[in-house]
């Protein structure tokens, strides 16, 4: 990648005036989620929670003038290694350029319910690689990516304690 593009995605912010437009939308959305993810946690049941993550990710594309993107969540462990006995690597979800957002739903070691702020971040950490996607035609972990996801996670971070 050339130097000139990682100095542009470490610069680039989401664009304020859409940000601000779009946080009010997306922190009424967070009770949905919490309500969702509960009924996931106490009796296993997904259909709600990935229309709430469709839903969110629907309404943050159309905030940022992105196409949408398609929300799949896996009801099952983080694939992951193991080296001597320990986890080294665990995958929380993917973006593929053309393809969906998947996420997983379990934690890698013992298979229980990933918790609701983990998941949103993951949610919200794939969709930014689709806006850098749409935005830049490439997406690279920099510290622009984080900046912009946590321009987005924080405030919903808040609402979700609250």
């Amino acid at each position: 990648m050339a130097v000139v593009t990682r100095r542009r995605l470490d610069g680039a912010r989401l664009p304020s005036r859409r940000l601000a437009r779009a946080l009010p939308l997306l922190e009424a959305s967070m009770p949905r989620l919490h309500a969702a993810h509960g009924g996931f946690r106490i009796e296993g049941h997904v259909p709600e929670l990935s229309r709430a993550f469709q839903d969110l990710v629907d309404l943050l594309s159309g905030q940022f003038g992105v196409g949408t993107k398609r929300v799949v969540l896996r009801d099952r462990p983080r694939p992951h290694r193991r080296r001597g006995g320990r986890i080294v690597y665990e995958l929380h979800g993917s973006c593929e350029q053309e393809g969906t957002v998947e996420v997983y739903l379990r934690t890698a070691a013992r298979a229980q319910p990933v918790a609701l702020p983990t998941l949103l971040n993951t949610v919200l950490h794939e969709w930014m690689h689709h806006w850098d996607f749409e935005t830049f035609g490439t997406s690279i972990h920099c510290r622009g990516f984080y900046e912009r996801l946590r321009q987005v996670y924080r405030p919903l971070r808040v609402r979700l304690s609250a």
